[in-house]
C-alpha cells in the first residue's frame, strides 16, 4: 500500500514534531525546587521504607527545618537524594507511586487557580505560565491539534542522571492534580514515554493511566472533549484574583515568564484584537519598539507568535464546529475572506474548505504544516 505523501497528508500526521530545547540555565539563574516537593518526597520514601534523614544531613539541610522552609532547594540537594533512590531495582517504579501521593494543595496559589480555571483547558494554560512558581527546574509546553492536546515538559537545567526520575514524578504528580480536578481524566488522557519502560508500566497500570509510545520526548495527550470539560470549582472572578496572587508570587520571587509566553496567553484568552501589536504593547504597558526588542532577544518576533496562534484557533474553531468559515475567518482576525484562504493554504497546503472536512472525517491535524518554514515560536 503507497503512502499518501501530499500535503494535506503530512499536515494530518497525529503527532506533533519535537520542541526546540529551551536554553539550559545554570543552576545558579532559577528558584529550583519547592521545598514542599522535597518535603513530600521525603515523606513519601519513609512509608516506603527509605530513611534520607542521614542524606539530608550530609547535605547541609536539616529535616526539622526544612519543614518550615519555603525558599527554594538548591538542584544538587534534590539530584543527591534521587541517586539513592533510583539506584536499587528493588525501587522500580517509586517515583510514579511517590508523585501521585502529591495533593493538589501542595502546589500553592497555583493550585487555586487551576481549580478556579473555567475547565481543564484553562487549567493545563494556567500550569504553563506559572509552574515555575513551584518547580522552575521544568518547562511546560501546551500545543493544541484536531484531537485535542499535548502536554509537555522540558527541563529547563541539566538534570543528568536524576532526569527520568524527576520527569516520572511529575508526571504522576500532574495526574494525580488531574483527578483532583476532574475525577476520572487519568483514565481518559494518554501518557506517551520514549522507549520501552517496563520498570514503570505496573504503576500506571494501577493508576489507570494508559502509556503510549513517543519517538521523541514524554507528553501527556487530551482528547478534545476532557480539555473543553467545564470544572465543576470554575468561578471566573476567583480565576482573576488568583491569577493576581500568582503574578505578586513571581514578584516575590524574582521570577518571570518570557514575554512571548506572556503574549501567547494573551492571544489564548483575548479576541482577534489581540494579534495588533499596539493592542498587545498597551496590555503589557510597554512601547512597541520594547516588545519587539525583547521578542528579539527571545529569538521570535511578533507575526510568528500570531501566525501560530491563528493556526492553533482555527483548528479548534474547525473542531468546534459552531462558526462557519466566514465567521472563523473574522474570529482569526482578517477582514478579508481571500487572505484567510491564502493563509490556510499557506500553513496546511490545502483551503479551509477541504481542511474543515478532514477535520469533520476525524483525520487529526498537526498544529504546523510542513508547507510552512516559519520557526515555531519560543515558549
Amino acid at each position: 500500500m503507497n503512502r499518501d505523501t501530499s500535503p494535506l497528508a503530512k499536515a494530518c500526521e497525529p503527532l506533533s514534531p519535537p520542541d526546540p530545547a529551551p536554553p539550559v540555565a545554570r543552576a545558579t539563574d532559577l528558584p529550583l525546587v519547592h521545598p514542599a516537593y522535597l518535603r513530600l518526597l521525603l515523606a513519601a520514601a519513609k512509608a516506603e521504607g527509605i530513611d534520607l534523614t542521614a542524606r539530608l544531613a550530609a547535605l547541609g539541610l536539616d529535616a526539622q527545618a526544612l519543614q518550615e522552609r519555603e525558599e527554594p532547594v538548591p538542584l544538587v540537594a534534590w539530584r543527591h537524594l534521587l541517586r539513592d533512590l533510583q539506584g536499587p531495582s528493588r525501587y522500580a517504579g517509586l517515583a510514579v507511586r511517590v508523585g501521585y501521593k502529591v495533593p493538589m494543595l501542595a502546589h500553592g496559589p497555583l493550585a487555586y487557580l487551576m481549580a478556579c480555571a473555567r475547565d481543564l483547558r484553562q487549567a493545563l494554560e494556567a500550569l504553563v505560565r506559572f509552574a515555575p512558581l513551584r518547580l522552575a527546574v521544568l518547562e511546560f509546553r501546551l500545543r493544541e491539534h484536531a484531537r485535542g492536546l499535548d502536554l509537555r515538559a522540558v527541563p529547563r537545567v541539566a538534570l543528568g542522571d536524576c532526569e527520568r526520575f524527576t520527569l516520572d514524578f511529575l508526571w504522576a504528580m500532574l495526574c494525580r492534580t488531574l483527578e483532583d480536578l476532574c475525577r476520572g481524566a487519568t483514565r481518559v488522557v494518554t501518557l506517551h514515554l520514549p522507549g520501552p519502560r517496563a520498570d514503570v508500566a505496573a504503576e500506571w497500570a494501577e493508576l489507570g493511566v494508559e502509556v503510549g509510545r513517543s519517538t521523541h520526548a514524554a507528553f501527556l495527550q487530551f482528547p478534545r472533549k476532557l480539555a473543553d470539560t467545564v470544572l465543576p470549582t470554575a468561578s471566573a472572578s476567583e480565576y482573576q484574583r488568583a491569577w493576581r496572587a500568582c503574578e505578586e508570587a513571581e514578584r516575590e520571587q524574582g521570577w518571570a515568564k518570557s514575554l512571548s509566553a506572556q503574549i501567547e496567553q494573551l492571544f489564548r484568552t483575548d479576541s482577534a484584537d489581540s494579534y495588533h501589536l499596539a493592542w498587545v504593547a498597551s496590555r503589557l504597558g510597554m512601547s512597541r519598539r520594547t516588545v519587539m526588542r525583547k521578542l528579539d532577544a527571545e529569538g521570535t518576533r511578533f507575526s510568528t507568535l500570531v501566525e501560530a496562534s491563528r493556526r492553533q484557533r482555527l483548528l479548534r474553531r474547525l473542531a468546534e464546529r459552531q462558526l462557519t468559515l466566514g465567521e472563523i475567518a473574522i474570529d482569526l482576525g482578517y477582514a478579508d475572506g481571500s487572505a484567510f484562504h491564502r493563509a490556510v493554504r499557506r500553513w496546511f497546503g490545502v483551503g479551509p474548505q477541504a481542511l474543515q472536512r478532514s477535520i469533520a472525517a476525524g483525520i487529526p491535524q498537526r498544529s504546523l504544516s510542513p508547507k510552512d518554514k516559519t520557526p515555531a515560536p519560543k515558549d
